[in-house]
C-alpha cells in the first residue's frame, strides 16, 4: 500500500492527499499516513477515526502539547472538571463534539486512558469578541484504577453542522502536559527521620 501524504499546516490535521493529488476533508479507508513536517508514519483506524503512532498511542501533532500553567491534585473519588474555550464569530453551529481525555503524552503518542465527549451547540456571532465567547466542559470521576502518571489531557472539537472538520483531521486541538498530580493511590511518606531525643 502507498503511503498517502497528511498536510499539518500550522499543526492542525487539515488535508490528506492521495497519490493521485486528491485532497479528502477526512480520510476515507485505514491506513498508513506520513506527517510531512515530522516525516512520522501514523496509522489512520476508520472505526476508530483516529490516527495512531507505530507504538499504538493516539497521534497529537507537534505543538499541541503544552507546558501546564498549574498543576491540581486529584485522588480517587475526586472530581475534576475541564473546560475548554474559544472566541467566535459566524453562523449558528449544531452539534459540535467536544472531546476530553485524560491519559499519558509520551514518545510513542497520547495513551488515553479516560475519555469524555459532549455536544454543543454554537449561536450565530457578527462580532468578533473581545474575550472567548464560548466554553465547554466535561466532568470525569477520577476512578481507584488510575495510574500515577495520568498526567496529562488534550481536548479537541469537531463535527457540527455546519461542521468545523472531521474528529481525525480537526484543526482545534489542545493539551497539557503534567497537569496532574495523583494522591491516595500509592503510600507516600517524606520526610524520615528521628525527630527528637531526650533522656526521660
Amino acid at each position: 500500500m502507498a503511503n498517502k501524504t497528511l498536510d499539518l499546516n500550522l499543526g492542525a490535521f487539515k488535508l490528506l492527499q492521495t497519490d493521485s493529488g486528491q485532497q479528502l476533508e477526512d480520510p476515507a479507508v485505514s491506513g498508513w499516513y506520513i506527517d510531512p513536517r515530522t516525516g512520522q508514519s501514523v496509522f489512520y483506524d476508520s472505526t476508530a477515526g483516529k490516527f495512531f503512532t507505530l507504538a499504538g498511542g493516539v497521534y497529537i501533532p507537534l505543538g499541541y502539547m503544552n507546558p501546564a500553567p498549574k498543576q491540581v491534585a486529584v485522588a480517587p473519588g475526586d472530581r475534576l472538571m475541564i473546560t475548554l474555550s474559544f472566541k467566535y464569530t459566524g453562523p449558528a453551529i449544531t452539534g459540535i463534539t467536544g472531546y476530553y481525555s485524560i491519559g499519558v503524552n509520551g514518545i510513542f503518542g497520547f495513551n488515553e486512558q479516560m475519555v469524555g465527549r459532549t455536544t454543543f451547540n454554537i449561536p450565530q456571532v457578527t462580532t468578533p469578541p473581545s474575550s472567548p465567547n464560548v466554553t465547554n466542559s466535561y466532568t470525569f470521576t477520577i476512578p481507584t484504577s488510575i495510574g500515577t502518571d495520568w498526567d496529562d489531557i488534550y481536548v479537541k472539537i469537531f463535527g457540527g453542522s455546519p461542521s468545523i472538520g472531521g474528529e481525525a483531521t480537526t484543526s482545534f486541538l489542545f493539551g497539557y502536559e503534567n497537569v496532574l498530580t495523583i494522591a491516595g493511590v500509592n503510600p507516600s511518606i517524606t520526610e524520615f527521620k528521628i525527630s527528637d531525643f531526650a533522656k526521660v
